[in-house]
């Protein structure tokens, strides 16, 4: 199984992730303008009739940036939600400890180097997230 965590250890993981969420959270409202989602989309069509096929390209990048923010902030959260209980550092796949390194650099992983790396070579390509 896994090598629990010091306390040191847990209160670092917390204080990155939680950081991670603020910094997330600030970028997507900056990105959004205050609005949800759904409204800086239309807003942004609306915006965008007047010459559509310039601004589409615009418009793509802007809904890839926020949909990655999104998925980013809620692996975060889940994190958080994990790091309370006792799998916290466990690796999904093969039930072993995930390295502290690894968590310090990115807590809210769910799988240690090798089961990692073996999943991205079966899927045939490398993610761009580590998790």
């Amino acid at each position: 199984m896994s090598q629990a965590l010091t306390p040191g250890q847990h209160a670092l993981l917390e204080t990155a992730l939680v950081q991670k969420q603020q910094r997330l959270e600030q970028s997507l409202q900056a990105q959004l303008g205050g609005q949800d989602r759904v409204t800086h989309a239309r807003e942004q069509l609306l915006q965008d009739a007047d010459d559509a096929r310039e601004h589409d390209a615009e418009r793509e990048v802007d809904l890839a940036r926020s949909d990655r923010n999104l998925e980013a902030l809620r692996e975060v959260n889940e994190a958080l939600l994990r790091l309370r209980s006792p799998d916290y550092g466990v690796c999904i796949d093969c039930g072993k400890g995930i390295a502290f390194d690894r968590l310090q650099h990115s807590p809210e992983v769910l799988r240690c180097i090798d089961c990692q790396s073996t999943l991205e070579k079966s899927s045939g390509s490398v993610s761009h997230r580590s998790i």
